[in-house]
């Protein structure tokens, strides 16, 4: 009997330390920090490695700094397997740097400010604004697939910092946004600025030299004047 109960105390010891413990791990601040922390928008696009082009979307936009404020916002990040449903081409020529202004009008579309979003939240809605300005039709099947636009969701409800992101299966575009692009000509080189001071032309011919002056010839004499006739008859 006594062995029996030691035995039951020792365990009754074991998990009253194991519960301690625990305990003291949830109270302690050290261990709540060192706990995964939870990534804004442009940093969970960039770690999440089936939106590799949507964060090159993102870099050449120039719209991480955006994608990193306070928000709270609602993004519909296309997977890549989105932009092979563009024409091949398509993303190597919005990466250009005469097409940032139209790379940023896309990023924008599928950018929802002021909300989180949720796909719950989105069932009722018929339309969301986008941080571009047009507005994002939004609806359900009657299987309980929740579309924006045309683009399936795919994976809802992705919790960041500073919102949410659903993963969708297409590349939204402004309706004026036509592809292909449009080619931009450069821009004409600027012509070359005159110079005053003009380097010689030494494929020139040379001038023929200018013969000395004779310093031994002799000298030519003056003209004389013809003297007063004494036989000239007189006046």
């Amino acid at each position: 009997m006594r062995t029996m109960r030691g035995i039951f105390f020792s365990r009754v010891r074991i998990c009253a330390l194991i519960l301690l413990a625990v305990g003291w791990g949830l109270l302690n601040p050290s261990a709540q920090a060192k706990a995964a922390k939870i990534l804004d928008l442009n940093d969970s696009v960039a770690a999440n490695r089936i939106l590799t082009k949507f964060a090159q979307i993102v870099q050449g936009s120039d719209m991480g700094t955006f994608l990193s404020s306070r928000g709270p916002f609602t993004l519909f990040a296309p997977t890549n397997s989105a932009f092979s449903k563009l024409p091949p081409g398509t993303l190597e020529a919005l990466l250009r740097p005469e097409n940032k202004e139209v790379l940023q009008r896309i990023l924008l579309l599928h950018v929802v400010n002021g909300k989180r979003l949720t796909a719950k939240d989105l069932l009722p809605l018929k339309t969301v604004l986008s941080c571009e300005g047009h507005p994002l039709p939004v609806h359900a099947s009657k299987s309980g697939t929740q579309y924006v636009m045309k683009a399936k969701i795919l994976h809802a409800d992705i919790r960041c910092e500073n919102g949410l992101i659903h993963e969708i299966d297409t590349v939204l575009l402004p309706p004026d946004v036509k592809f292909p692009l449009p080619e931009v000509a450069p821009a004409p080189a600027p012509a070359p600025e005159a110079t005053t001071n003009a380097a010689p032309d030494t494929n020139a011919p040379p001038s023929p030299p200018t013969a000395p002056a004779d310093t031994n010839a002799a000298p030519v004499p003056a003209p004389e004047t013809p003297a007063a006739s004494t036989n000239s008859p007189p006046q």
